[in-house]
């Protein structure tokens, strides 16, 4: 027998299939905030039926129900993150490489209006890492086209 879960921010029951649960275990596992390519070959090797496309709706289902975070690296494929503990992430532009960095917290009296309500924020750093320093002049991600 099949486990459901009620999902968060969700009425209704939704099934916890073997896909879905296998992919979540390997987002729990991994650090390294992997492309959905990268998943699907570890879960090839366990379900070896599988399509890239079914990783892809099961990704975007996780994401949907707040199980799992996209992260979109500008120039590069979307990245996948199943520690949802407060943090944010530095991303390399060089490398690539997507480490986590303990949430910083946000000063109110730095907005233009002082009445918002904020119910969450995400930060995303990007520059280059200790490793690539060396490789490349630090630039805004945004403008580098590869």
């Amino acid at each position: 027998m099949r486990k459901s879960l009620l999902y968060p921010h969700s009425s209704q029951k939704t099934r916890l299939t073997i896909q879905r649960q296998l992919i979540l275990d390997i987002l729990k596992k991994d650090f390294t905030h992997p492309t959905a390519e990268k998943i699907y070959a570890k879960v090839k090797k366990k379900l070896p039926k599988i399509s890239l496309a079914t990783v892809y709706r099961n990704l975007n289902f996780l994401t949907k129900m707040n199980l799992a975070r996209e992260i979109i690296v500008p120039n590069g494929p979307s990245r996948f993150d199943g520690h949802l503990r407060d943090h944010d992430h530095f991303i390399c532009h060089v490398c690539k490489n997507i480490y986590n960095v303990p949430k910083y917290p946000l000063i109110k009296e730095y907005l233009p209006n002082k009445d918002y309500q904020i119910g969450d924020f995400k930060l995303d750093l990007f520059g280059i890492c200790a490793t690539c320093k060396d490789k490349a002049p630090c630039q805004s991600a945004f403008l580098i086209k590869k």
